[in-house]
């Protein structure tokens, strides 16, 4: 899930056809809300058994993670296109992944992140986002 990133900006969405190494997924049994994409981080990360369940526990969790980084990291997530998407809680996790990225940039740790699904079908064309987009717009 880790691998050197380009120097391009910090979230972008591709085609799911186009993943061709290991990714989290962040859906399961066709569906996406709080609960699935904080037990997907939980796996993903290895957040420990007092780990929270909530948005700010999954923040702070991850920041130790970026600060155990000593190279650029790539981390690749996926969704599939059938998948029925609580969009609300899917720009929470962008949100989320987006202050992390913030987060790892201040302390000069390079850190992407690609998200490997249909965005107009997980209605992130509504959050400002495109397929092949970097950022909110």
């Amino acid at each position: 899930m880790t691998t050197a990133p380009d120097q391009s900006a910090p979230i972008t969405w591709q085609p799911r056809h186009q993943l061709d190494q290991p990714a989290v997924a962040l859906d399961a049994n066709g569906r996406l809300n709080k609960s699935i994409l904080l037990q997907a981080l939980c796996g993903a990360f290895n957040f420990p058994d007092y780990f929270g369940d909530n948005w700010d526990a999954a923040y702070d969790l991850l920041l130790d993670h970026v600060d155990q980084l000593s190279e650029p990291a790539l981390w690749r997530f996926s969704i599939e296109d059938a998948s029925e998407v609580d969009e609300a809680d899917l720009a929470d996790w962008i949100q989320l992944m987006m202050d992390v990225c913030t987060y790892a940039n201040a302390r000069e740790i390079q850190l992407r992140v690609e998200i490997y699904g249909d965005a107009l079908a997980c209605g992130v064309g509504s959050l400002g986002f495109t397929a092949d987009s970097p950022e909110r717009q």
